[in-house]
Parts: structure tokens; sequence; C-alpha cells
């Protein structure tokens, strides 16, 4: 799974309405987004395909758009299991850089997480792994 991410400048209506028509525009999909902006600055978080074309169009946009590789699990959802996963990391010194609940239903939750190994992250997780 693959993740665009765009920091965006702060308190600017129409940001993601010019995102999504500039991707709109080279007929790429948005699977999910996720928007923020804590007035120091904007970040928009999403999955879009074609995904090389949602690069492309970004950047022919204006928008400085960072590409990551997302690990995807499954864990139920329960006090200390988001713990339980980030401890795996410590002792192997794995960095977590962003980690997020996707869903949570029927009494488990998605999580998508990026690491400074992603590779040697999956081994630890292949127990919960979605997907490959």
């Amino acid at each position: 799974m693959k993740q665009i991410t765009i920091i965006t400048p702060p308190d600017r209506p129409g940001t993601v309405a010019d995102i999504a028509e500039c991707l709109a525009a080279r007929g790429v999909n948005i699977l999910q987004i996720d928007v923020s902006d804590d007035h120091a600055h904007g970040v928009t978080f999403l999955e879009a395909e074609p995904y090389d074309e949602a690069l492309r169009a970004l950047a022919d946009g204006g928008y400085h758009a960072l590409s990551e590789e997302l690990i995807a699990i499954r864990i139920k959802d329960e006090p200390g299991a988001l713990a339980k996963v980030a401890a795996r990391f410590r002792e192997p010194q794995i960095n977590i850089s962003a980690m997020r609940i996707l869903r949570r239903d029927g009494g488990w939750a998605i999580v998508i997480l990026s690491t400074n190994d992603n590779p040697r992250a999956r081994i630890l997780l292949v127990d919960c792994l979605v997907g490959t």
C-alpha cells in the first residue's frame, strides 16, 4: 500500500478542492483522503489510483507530494493493542514514522503504519499483516 503526503500552507480555504480537481483532471481516483490543519501547516494524506499519475499530477500542480510505502495490519480493538505493536520495534531499534487507525469494526482495527525499515517491520508483524 502506498500513501501520498502533501504539506500545504495553513488555513488556506480551497486546498482540498484544488487537490481533488488537480487529480480529477488527470483521471486519478482518490481512494482515501485524510486532511488536517494545525495552523502551522496543512497535511493531506491520500491513496489514489493510478498512483504514479497522481504523483505527476500533483507535481505539475505545484504540490510537493511525498510518496510513502505503508504497512497495513489488523489488531484487536482493545486497550493496549497499539502499545503491543509499537513495543515490537523497541529492541530491533525500528522507528515508527507514521501510524493511523484506518478503520474499526467488529472488535478489530485496521492500522496503517510506516517505519524507517519496512522490510524488517513486516517480518515482526507477519502475524497481523493485511495483504502482502
